[in-house]
């Protein structure tokens, strides 16, 4: 009984949404700010080597961007399971505006200058030494949140 009525609500769900259409500006707009989420897929036994590395790397330079007005945010998240999926590790970074994520000569140097004296090129380059045999990239994806009006 429970089954039948539980399907009876889903089929009515499915006819009212597909019976109700939305308009981008509309009935929603997308949000100024832009996650980039790039994922990653870690041998399991590696992972806090690599999250080693990211903190001194990744994390340093999401730190500058944030004091730059670049990014409002940086996270990383790990998969609970992580033998499973294609893959396990996503650096996401909240950027402030797409604008930001147009190229600028200015803002690069800046930027550059600044992860430079906390971490000196030697160091970056022993830092991600080996990553190939570890790490590899699964996809990258920019995306806006749908803010309903």
């Amino acid at each position: 009984m429970f089954r039948m009525l539980l399907l009876a609500t889903v089929a009515t769900i499915g006819v009212s949404a597909t019976e109700q259409s939305t308009e981008i500006y509309k009935d929603y707009v997308p949000s100024k700010p832009v996650w980039n989420v790039t994922m990653v897929k870690v041998v399991p036994n590696r992972i806090d080597d690599y999250l080693g590395g990211l903190k001194q790397s990744w994390v340093s330079g999401c730190e500058i961007s944030k004091k730059m007005g670049v990014l409002e945010d940086c996270s990383i998240f790990i998969s609970e399971t992580s033998a499973g999926g294609a893959f396990n590790v996503m650096l996401v970074q909240k950027y402030t505006s797409g604008a930001m994520m147009e190229p600028d000569e200015a803002r690069y140097n800046k930027f550059m200058a600044d992860f430079r004296k906390g971490l000196e090129k030697a160091k970056q380059d022993e830092l991600v030494q080996g990553y190939e045999e570890f790490r590899s990239f699964f996809g990258e994806m920019n995306l806006r949140r749908v803010e309903w009006k």
